[in-house]
């Protein structure tokens, strides 16, 4: 076995073994705020919200096609947007799918797009119930559409 091999199957068990984490932490958006502003923080949630279904057919469908680099792509992509925007299940699930695409997992792959494809709803429902900065909000209400 090699030692790639070997590190890559660790940070597998590592992984597998870590406990699920929530659907959306709030204190993410919160940290993107401090950093720049309710309304920047409060646009780019709005935004993950509304790409999160097409982000994560196109995981799926690359993914189904065995197409895996541009799955890791879409993993890659999805996972760092998740994280920015608390969304803590979803960037676990892909660290694990990225994971299973670089060990060349087959059934792992097949399995966690499965994962991904139902954890979205339950992302989308803690998405639109979170709690709203309240002058962001009056703000991107004010936003022509």
């Amino acid at each position: 076995m090699t030692a790639a091999k070997a590190t890559a199957m660790r940070h597998e068990h590592e992984i597998k073994s870590e406990r699920p984490k929530p659907a959306l932490d709030a204190q993410h958006l919160e940290k993107l705020a401090a950093e720049s502003s309710w309304e920047v923080a409060e646009s780019f949630a709005a935004e993950y919200t509304a790409l999160l279904p097409r982000r994560v057919d196109r995981i799926v469908r690359t993914a189904t096609v065995r197409d895996r680099d541009i799955a890791m792509d879409a993993s890659l992509s999805l996972k760092t947007t998740s994280w920015l925007a608390g969304a803590l299940r979803m960037n676990q699930l892909c660290r694990e799918l990225e994971l299973a695409l670089a060990l060349r997992d087959v059934a792992a792959v097949a399995s966690i797009v499965q994962d991904i494809e139902q954890h979205l709803p339950r992302l989308q429902e803690a998405l639109a119930g979170r709690p709203r900065h309240a002058l962001a909000a009056s703000s991107l209400a004010a936003l022509p559409r």
